[in-house]
C-alpha cells in the first residue's frame, strides 16, 4: 500500500501535466487558475512521500531531509499559489496577460526554482540511503528519482519533459518503496526462523 501512496503524487501529476497549458493567455486562463488549485493539493503530496520514505534513514539525514522536503512543499507551493492560481486570475480579469502580472511570475518563478532545488536534495538523501541499505535492489528506483528530480528542477509539470519527469518521480519512489519493503520483509523472515 506504501508503494502504491507514494507514486500517486506523481503520476497524478504527469497526468494534470498533458492538459497543462505551454501560454497563459485569455484562453488557458480559466483551466490555469482552476488546475493550479488542483496541484496546490496534490504538489504537496511528493514532498510527504519523500518525508516517508525518509523515514527509516538514519538521525543525521532523516531530519535535515525532512527539512528539505517541507522546502519543497513550502516554496513549490509558493509558485503555484502566485504564477498559477494568482497568475490565472489576474489574466481573467484582464482579459488577457499584462505587464501588472509580470512580478507574480517573477517571484513565483524564484521561489518554486529553490523548492525545485529542495526536492532535488531530498532525493539525494533518500538515494543515498537506500543505496546503503538496498544495494542493487535500490539501483533501479534511485535512477528513476534522480532523473525525474534532475528533470523537474526547470520542467514543472509541462508536456513532455515535466510529465516525464513526474512519471519518473513516481515510478523511483515506488521502487524504493518496494526495495525498503521486501528488505524489511526478508530480515522479518530471516528472524522467525
Amino acid at each position: 500500500m506504501r508503494t502504491l501512496l507514494v507514486a500517486l503524487p506523481g503520476l497524478i501529476l504527469a497526468g494534470i501535466g498533458l492538459t497543462h497549458p505551454h501560454h497563459l493567455d485569455a484562453s488557458t486562463a480559466q483551466w490555469w487558475q482552476n488546475m493550479h488549485i488542483i496541484l496546490a493539493v496534490i504538489f504537496p503530496l511528493l514532498g510527504a512521500a519523500q518525508w516517508v520514505l525518509l523515514d527509516e534513514s538514519p538521525k543525521y539525514v532523516r531530519y535535515p531531509g525532512r527539512v528539505l522536503a517541507f522546502g519543497f512543499v513550502v516554496f513549490y507551493g509558493a509558485l503555484d499559489a502566485l504564477a498559477g492560481i494568482g497568475g490565472g486570475a489576474m489574466t481573467l480579469a484582464n482579459g488577457g496577460r499584462s505587464a501588472a502580472d509580470e512580478p507574480l511570475f517573477k517571484i513565483g518563478n524564484q521561489l518554486g526554482t529553490f523548492g525545485a532545488w529542495c526536492f532535488l536534495a531530498a532525493s539525494v538523501a533518500i538515494v543515498v540511503c537506500a543505496l546503503l541499505k538496498h544495494r542493487l535492489k535500490a539501483l533501479p528506483g534511485t535512477v528513476f528519482l534522480l532523473v525525474g528530480s534532475y528533470l523537474f528542477l526547470d520542467s514543472h509539470i509541462y508536456w513532455p519533459k515535466g510529465v516525464i519527469a513526474c512519471t519518473c518521480i513516481a515510478v523511483g519512489l515506488a521502487a524504493i518503496s518496494y526495495a525498503s519493503a521486501s528488505g524489511r520483509s526478508t530480515i522479518e523472515d530471516s528472524t522467525r526462523t
